[in-house]
């Protein structure tokens, strides 16, 4: 009789246990997207997902400079923040297993991405909110300079509050391409670095910018040279 008792009662705290954890478990429900760079070129993600009694459901929406694919996930678990799931990719008649693991922290999902047995990254998934500023995409500038009108292109890519991506300037009859650097993205708030090599010299260009809808208002200061304020417009 005793003995029928313990075990009732370890029976109803392990229900009681398993009952907090889901409770408790991180609100995954919705559309996440990730965009980063991989050994197989950029990559681009838009995972919808759903959690309900402690295991996720969904799928996975992948673009790249080739192709675009989408998978059913498998194998999805959540346990409070942990989540974990795995996709599976058809590439050339064979079918390779992505595993993630990670953590939720509020509207990002921290993850580590481990591709069959040939590698393993880090990338961040943002929750998509409805009206939320992006900031990547390419962005075209024309203004001018003390040296004569110039035009840009910017190509901008964020992943957290991380701000990469290129430079494409036109000088004169000059075609200059500068890789980014020091990029961050807060709010609406975006600053990042243009170490140009212009003429043989390095230019160091400071930009800080505010993102409202389709525009970029920027003040970009040119070493010690010149202080310069002009708008990139989004290009649809």
């Amino acid at each position: 009789m005793l003995m029928k008792s313990a075990k009732k009662l370890a029976l109803s705290a392990a229900l009681v246990v398993l009952s907090f954890s889901t409770a408790f478990a991180a609100d995954i429900t919705g559309k996440w997207t990730s965009e980063f760079e991989s050994p197989v070129g950029h990559l681009k993600y838009v995972f919808q997902l759903k959690g309900e009694g402690g295991k996720i459901t969904g799928s996975a929406h992948r673009e790249s400079s080739q192709a675009q694919s989408d998978a059913d996930l498998k194998d999805g678990k959540i346990d409070g923040d942990n989540v974990s799931f795995a996709e599976t990719l058809h590439i050339q008649d064979q079918d390779v297993t992505i595993e993630y693991t990670g953590k939720i922290a509020g509207d990002e999902i921290n993850l580590t991405r481990k591709v069959g047995d040939f590698g393993t990254m880090d990338i961040v998934a943002k929750r998509d909110k409805p009206g939320a500023p992006s900031i990547a995409g390419k962005w075209r500038a024309e203004f001018d300079t003390q040296i004569g009108k110039q035009k840009y292109l910017f190509t901008l890519q964020s992943e957290g509050n991380a701000v990469t991506g290129k430079a494409h300037a036109e000088i004169g009859d000059q075609k200059i391409e500068t890789a980014l650097a020091d990029g961050k993205f807060n709010g609406s708030n975006v600053t990042f670095v243009e170490n140009m090599d212009f003429g043989g010299q390095t230019v160091h260009i400071d930009y800080k910018g505010v993102l409202a809808g389709d525009q970029i208002k920027f003040t970009r200061k040119v070493g010690d040279i010149a202080t310069e304020e002009f708008t990139a417009n989004r290009e649809k």
